[in-house]
This record gives structure tokens, sequence and C-alpha cells, in this order.
């Protein structure tokens, strides 16, 4: 469970908002463990820190955060966020660049969506087939042959 800023505490604006590693955890429903390790990975741009030494997180930090657990959902590798960083952070390559792995990566989700979408039609015509033969529909092939059964209920 995430909390909003204003549970957090915090009543500047969210420009000039400050948070501590505790309160980006709850903020974004990542473990502090996993924040430090992706800072230590490269995966954070350069993460602000206070006299004493803690990290102070900004609503732009947020946003960063935000985009990198997206990225991960999509099972983009941690190294290849960590060079997409980079290129962001130092403002290296050019915005072709920076395009070029989103691009490449964007078509890695797209042909595993597709491998999904195969996999759960298989799964249909598989749960087709029992519920036809629980109906005591006699169906005289095996479940991998089903392309479509449908029963009209009289």
């Amino acid at each position: 469970m995430t909390m909003s800023v204003e549970q957090a505490g915090h009543s500047e604006t969210a420009d000039d908002a400050h948070f501590s590693i505790g309160d980006v955890s709850e903020l974004t429903g990542l473990s502090i463990d996993t924040l430090r390790y992706y800072e230590r990975a490269g995966l954070m741009p350069h993460v602000e820190r206070d006299a004493a030494g803690r990290r102070v997180y900004g609503a732009d930090d947020l946003g960063w955060i935000t985009f990198v657990r997206r990225l991960r959902a999509t099972a983009m590798p941690v190294s290849e966020i960590a060079r997409y960083t980079e290129l962001v952070r130092n403002d290296e390559g050019t915005p072709a660049e920076r395009r070029e792995v989103l691009v490449e990566h964007r078509r890695r989700v797209q042909r595993a969506m597709d491998d999904l979408v195969e996999a759960l039609a298989i799964l249909d015509r598989k749960i087709e087939h029992y519920e036809a033969a629980e109906r005591g529909v006699d169906l005289d092939c095996s479940p991998d042959a089903i392309t479509s059964v449908r029963l009209v209920e009289p």
C-alpha cells in the first residue's frame, strides 16, 4: 500500500517537497533495500544527501523511481536501465540514442505480450474442452485439437 505526499506529512508544493528514504518507500511501495540497490546499480540519478549523510529525495526523484518501476515491471534488465539512466543523467548521447534504448525494449515487451496472448488462447481452448466434458459433450478429439467449442444454453 502506498501513501500520498500529504500522508507522508509534507505540506510543501510537490516541487519543493523533500522525502526521506522511508517516505519514498511508503510512497512508491518499494522497500528501502530496493531503493538503496537502485542507487548502487546506477538506476537513480544522483540522490542528494543531507548534512548527516541521509538520502533526501525530491519530487523529480519520485517521478524517476516510478518510471524505473515501470521499466522493471516490463522485465527491462537492470543493466539496460542503468545504461539509459547514464545517457539521461549526464545528458550523454542524442535523443535518438535514448529513444532507441526504449524502442528496442518496447519490441521485446511486444513480443512477450504476443507470446502471452497465444498462451492465453491455448488455455482458453483447454478450458472450453473441459467445460464441454463437464456438460457431457463427447468430444472425440484431444483438447489440443479443440479450436472453439460454444454451447448454447437452453
